[in-house]
């Protein structure tokens, strides 16, 4: 069975910014057929990442476009049928809608405020870099095969 994975809009920025770097990585690993995780994203995280890309970083739009289309490669697209309110922030809510959407067995996020509801109905939630011990094998076959 596949684990089914959320990202965090934190970890597609890190990918973003940091082009072969272990963000990166996951994104590549998840393309795998062989891979142990599914990976999950809504429009609301997408447009997320675009905003803060754009906005935040001054990466250009065309650039952005080509990460946003990497995504909905890798992912696959659910549309939350929840609106939560658990957490201040309307984007961290909006991963939690995700999740619930795509009955996710994991959310993965450097956000403190996310990684304190640890588990969230039933959903578990770590740090990005506590996938490399949970998909060690997949780690380790993309690591093997970049030469890593």
């Amino acid at each position: 069975m596949r684990l089914r994975v959320v990202f965090d809009s934190n970890v597609y920025v890190a990918a973003a910014l940091r082009p072969g770097g272990h963000a990166d990585l996951w994104l590549d690993i998840a393309t795998t057929p062989s891979s142990g995780f599914g990976v999950f994203v809504s429009a609301a995280i997408l447009d997320e990442v675009r905003d803060k890309l754009v906005n935040k970083f001054g990466i250009h739009p065309d650039d952005v476009q080509r990460l946003i289309e990497r995504i909905q490669t890798i992912a696959t697209v659910v549309t939350p049928n929840e609106t939560l309110s658990v957490v201040d922030d309307p984007d961290d809510n909006a991963i939690l809608e995700c999740a619930l959407a795509a009955q996710a067995h994991l959310v993965v996020t450097a956000d403190h405020a996310l990684l304190k509801l640890n588990p969230f109905r039933g959903i578990g939630i770590a740090h990005p870099r506590e996938l490399r011990s949970i998909f060690a094998s997949d780690f380790r076959k993309v690591g093997e095969d970049s030469g890593s």
